[in-house]
């Protein structure tokens, strides 16, 4: 799952903002990038913590990437199941060594919301709600490097 976001700033034309502020993948884009994630990390779901340990932020810059494959299912906050035996894991898939790799089917959308653990900010929609929250933050953050 990608997170993508955009900051701009009027009055000056965008490639020179991007060229004068280290927009692209310079400075002040990698505090932004930085700010974005410390602020999102609360929010994200955490039953086992992989999902927030795979966040990473990608080396070009204004993009956060969470490498799960179930990140969009937590992030949309639906349980998907298998729909031929309306299960969210069976059937397996077992590797020669015996150890479970995943799960066999196309997963769909069963109308049921996932339960989250660990905080009472984390949840579904976790980006629009961080946003909401510390969009101010995140452009802050991004000025002050700016005025140095």
């Amino acid at each position: 799952m990608k997170v993508d976001y955009m900051v701009a700033f009027s009055g000056i034309q965008k490639q020179e903002i991007v060229d004068k502020y280290g927009l692209d993948g310079g400075r002040t884009q990698k505090v932004i990038d930085n700010a974005f994630k410390s602020f999102m990390l609360p929010y994200m779901p955490m039953q086992d913590g992989i999902m927030i340990a795979n966040t990473v932020i990608v080396p070009q810059g204004g993009e956060i990437d969470v490498n799960t494959p179930y990140a969009h299912y937590q992030h949309e906050g639906i349980l998907y199941v298998n729909p031929k035996y309306n299960s969210t894991g069976f059937p397996f898939i077992i590797n020669k060594k015996g150890k479970h790799v995943g799960y066999k089917g196309k997963r769909v959308p069963s109308g049921r919301k996932l339960n989250y653990h660990g905080g009472h900010l984390r949840g579904d929609h976790f980006v629009e709600r961080m946003l909401a929250d510390h969009f101010e933050d995140i452009l802050n953050a991004g000025q002050k490097e700016i005025d140095k």
